[in-house]
């Protein structure tokens, strides 16, 4: 089966966005769909219609490139909520499926995690199969009832017990009416819960796939930025909201637990316009790091290094050694240097973070090669 996947957003390359068979497209592919788009929006445009959001031109691209690349199943990643979003135009897919609903764009989907399940469950088709999460009862309701009004059969996943086994998570779980054991190659809980989402996906969608070429699948998987490890102890998180925080700190703690290291490092760096105050408190409550090296991300949105001294001094633990640094690439220099094979090193708040921390890490391991 040749497949294709459309998400977002990138770290380091726009074409992130676009995989064929688990490979980037090609600049040349990337260029003559751009001109392709381009051309259509020029005319759509001329008749005094709206030029397409960024979002819109990308995924518009998308549909070029995975028809040129004769892709016969393709995964859409929704840009924001679902409801109005653009990869909604689908009119029958497979299968739909929600992850877990937190509160996160709330100027544009709502304030409430009701308000946004609303959006979520939008991408629900009638008689086409929705699995959900479902470890939030307000947004379960929402989406049972989205179902239910479009004659739409449900497969809730909820807790999925798993073993850490070194770097992976095994669970058991069924697929196509057999139970089954998975392994999934990071070391973060929630990663459980989305290989469970996925592999009911897989078995509702009607594809048939063997049990082996999904475990093959699922062990094999790598998701940039989310709780990737980039060295031997060091590991790189995407978490840049509370709830993004809240899942990446269940992973870190369920490391540190495992491994008891002498010195936990942290680094990190925050969007202004995110609720850093409440991050930063739940890092001290649950990491408690001894380490901590902050900085600020190559954005216009970044908070400054003094405003997040200030604010980390005010909340982590008084034991921890705050250090700012003025650019990213500092920071992550001086995390390497003084890390041991005896401590363990995260890094995560901001999304631009990571994708500077992963072109650093990439050029790095080049230049050992």
């Amino acid at each position: 089966v040749r497949s294709g996947t459309f998400t977002s957003p990138h770290l380091s390359d726009i074409r992130e966005r676009f995989q064929v068979q688990g490979e980037m497209v090609s600049r040349e592919d990337f260029d003559q769909a751009f001109e392709t788009v381009y051309g259509a929006a020029l005319r759509w445009t001329a008749q005094g219609k709206p030029h397409p959001t960024y979002f819109e031109f990308l995924f518009y691209m998308g549909m070029v490139l995975f028809s040129r690349a004769g892709t016969e199943v393709l995964v859409l990643e929704t840009g924001m909520g679902g409801l109005y979003d653009v990869t909604n135009v689908v009119e029958a897919p497979m299968v739909s499926v929600i992850t877990s609903v937190s509160v996160d764009h709330t100027a544009f989907l709502g304030h409430t995690v009701s308000e946004i399940a609303v959006h979520k469950a939008g991408i629900i088709k009638p008689g086409c199969p929705a699995v959900f999460d479902r470890s939030c009862p307000e947004a379960e309701a929402v989406i049972l009832e989205t179902a239910e009004k479009k004659g739409s059969p449900v497969f809730p996943v909820g807790a999925v017990p798993f073993r850490l086994d070194g770097e992976e998570l095994v669970f058991q779980w069924e697929y196509l009416g057999r139970t089954e054991e998975f392994t999934v190659g990071f070391p973060a809980p929630y990663q459980a819960v989305n290989a469970a989402l996925s592999v009911t996906a897989l078995s509702v969608s009607g594809l048939g796939l063997p049990a082996e070429a999904v475990r093959r699948g699922l062990r094999s998987a790598r998701w940039p930025a989310r709780m990737e490890r980039l060295l031997p102890g060091v590991y790189l998180d995407g978490a840049h909201n509370e709830d993004g925080i809240r899942a990446f700190l269940e992973a870190a703690c369920l490391l540190k637990r495992e491994r008891r290291p002498e010195t936990t490092r942290l680094l990190f760096a925050v969007a202004a316009d995110k609720e850093y105050g409440r991050m930063l408190e739940e890092i001290g409550r649950q990491l408690q790091p001894d380490e901590c090296y902050l900085t600020a991300a190559d954005t216009s949105r970044a908070l400054s290094v003094e405003e997040l001294f200030q604010a980390a001094r005010e909340r982590l633990p008084e034991a921890a050694r705050l250090r700012c640094f003025e650019t990213t690439k500092k920071a992550f220099e001086a995390l390497l240097s003084e890390r041991t094979g005896r401590d363990l090193s995260f890094i995560a708040g901001s999304l631009y973070l990571a994708g500077e921390i992963r072109a650093m890490a990439e050029a790095r391991m080049e230049e050992e090669r």
